[in-house]
This record gives structure tokens, sequence and C-alpha cells, in this order.
């Protein structure tokens, strides 16, 4: 079973990076809102939002740092219990997340596997991208759980919060939501640390019945 170690990780790193052409013009000319179908309960929109723990997103995010700028591909499989994070570039599988509680299996692009109980630690170690891992299964919907503190927007939807983590601060702007769909979710969000930014665009819900 590999380990991860400095040597490792630096080795993957030089291998990866190849990958990481940036590609941020994707994730332009998104930012216009759909149109406005309802003004949501907050109370009720809430309390839908929280039932939803089954559910697949698929779209992109830009992720911009001093140390690199990459667009990615991701497939993200959410569950009561656990979540699935496929990561790909040119249709080339840049990792594969398998999240349990105290259980972490991360797949490499020579189909290599890793073991941890972090799931943040394990995919910043392997690929220097630091990501909120386990705040995301319900930021991702619009969901403030365990925010700080949060701001709804004018139909009583998350128009940001914000949460420290370990010393650091992220912000989550929402700028679009999907408002044909009940409870609505959004599309284009920003997810933002110090000088990292993640542009996030999701092109495709798809919500188990």
């Amino acid at each position: 079973m590999p380990t991860l170690n400095k040597t490792v990780i630096a080795s993957k790193k030089k291998w990866l990076f190849p990958f990481f052409a940036l590609s941020l013009s994707l994730l332009s000319g998104c930012a216009q809102q759909p149109t406005i179908t309802h003004k949501a309960d907050w109370t009720l929109h809430q309390a839908q939002l929280q039932q939803l723990t089954d559910y697949h997103a698929q779209g992109v995010f830009g992720y911009i740092s001093p140390q690199q700028r990459v667009t990615l591909t991701f497939n993200w499989q959410n569950k009561p219990d656990d979540y699935q994070l496929i990561l790909t570039k040119m249709y080339k599988t840049i990792l594969k997340l398998d999240a349990r509680p105290h259980n972490v299996t991360l797949t490499d692009p020579d189909g290599k596997t890793y073991h941890g109980s972090d799931a943040a630690q394990l995919v910043q170690q392997l690929i220097g991208i630091n990501l909120p891992l386990e705040q995301m299964r319900d930021w991702l919907i619009g969901l403030p759980t365990g925010a700080d503190h949060y701001l709804l927007n004018k139909n009583n939807q998350v128009a940001f919060l914000t949460k420290k983590i370990d010393g650091h601060t992220w912000e989550m702007h929402y700028s679009s939501y999907d408002n044909t769909k009940v409870p609505s979710l959004p599309i284009l969000m920003t997810l933002k640390q110090g000088d990292l930014t993640i542009k996030i665009k999701v092109s495709n819900w798809e919500i188990a019945q």
C-alpha cells in the first residue's frame, strides 16, 4: 500500500502540473442571472436543503492561487454518509476521492491509492489544491451549515457565508441560482480564502427522488 512521503508528493506534483493549463474561459460569460421564478421562504427552503443528502453535481472550477492557475472538470456524488469527488482534465482523471467517516481513499492518475482520515489534507498533499471538502457537501447546495455568518439575497437564498477553519477564513459568494428547481440550487459560486480564489460553475444537478 503506497504511503505519502515528500519524494512521492514532489514527483506527483511535477507529473501533474502539465495537466494544469489555464482554461478559465470556460467560466466566463456565466454570471448572467436566470429568470427569477419564485421567492423562497427561507425557513422552508432551508428545511428542503437539509433533506437533500443524495445528489450529483457536475461542472467546472477554476482554481487561482499564487502558485498555480487550474481549470478542472468535477463530478461530485453525495450520499447521506459518504461522498465521491472526481477531478478530470482533458478527459484524464487527475484524482478520484472516496470519503467515508474516518476513512478516505484517494486514487491518483497512475491508479495508486492513498488512505487517510482527512480528505482535504490528502488532496492538498497530493496535488497542492486546498479545498474545505467536508463543508462543501452543504455549501455546494447553498446550505450554510456550520457557517460563522451568512447573508440572504432578495429571494431568501444564501448570498454569502463565511467560516474560519484552522485559523483561515473562507468566504463563499453565490452569484446565480437555478430557480426552476425545488429547492433552488446554486449554479455559479466563488470561494475565497486569502489570496486563493476558486470559481465554481455547476452545469448539471441530479437530485435523487
